[in-house]
């Protein structure tokens, strides 16, 4: 990793970039479009929590994507459970108000897409830890580096924003990962972490001069 640059820290997305990071997530980690087009709804899901607390991070040709936030496991759990409720909420409801028969088969359409979504985001290669954080992570304030993907096509764009968002963490604070694949694992490893195991990495964030 090089010293510090004096660029400034990259500004995070919002909600309305969350579609197309889910996009070039569901891209970079699905053999084809068809696949990728399925998985892009849970995709969306599980980097929503990150991203309400601006975690989300595209570059600028919106290419690269991660998240690099605080992790903050029980508070993300409660936005996706929160989450999951009004939408449950809001279900029940329109099948009060609407046609009931039409609302239940929407719903249930609904949930098979996101059923089907999940499982092919389980069984891609290179599936990693649900954790990036084990035993042998260093204790002190973590922050989560997740979700890099990078568009087929396309090169480096998310590696090097994450290198960005890496130079200015707070000094002193624990970085942590959990690579996707072998490749991705060796990159961490001599950006100057350590390798953990199922692939968890770490490293303390040095102090700026």
């Amino acid at each position: 990793m090089p010293p510090h640059s004096a660029q400034a820290r990259p500004r995070p997305s919002t909600v309305r970039d969350l579609p197309r990071a889910a996009w070039i997530s569901a891209r970079a980690s699905t053999p084809n479009v068809p696949l990728a087009v399925l998985s892009v709804p849970i995709y969306a899901f599980s980097i929503l929590p990150m991203t309400l607390r601006g975690g989300l991070y595209l570059d600028r040709t919106r290419t690269g994507t991660v998240l690099f936030e605080r992790r903050r496991p029980i508070l993300d759990g409660f936005v996706v459970a929160l989450v999951t409720i009004a939408a449950f909420v809001l279900w029940v409801a329109c099948i009060l108000v609407f046609d009931a028969t039409t609302v239940l088969l929407l719903g249930f359409s609904v949930y098979a897409v996101l059923l089907a979504g999940a499982v092919i985001a389980l069984v891609q290669p290179g599936g990693t830890t649900l954790s990036a954080s084990g035993p042998e992570t260093p204790e002190g304030d973590r922050w989560m580096v997740a979700a890099l993907a990078q568009h087929p096509g396309t090169r480096l764009t998310a590696v090097m924003l994450a290198r960005r968002l890496i130079e200015h963490a707070p000094a002193g604070s624990v970085l942590v990962a959990a690579a996707a694949t072998d490749a991705l694992l060796e990159r961490y490893v001599r950006a100057g972490f350590t390798a953990g195991r199922a692939r968890r990495v770490y490293r303390l964030a040095p102090a700026r001069t």
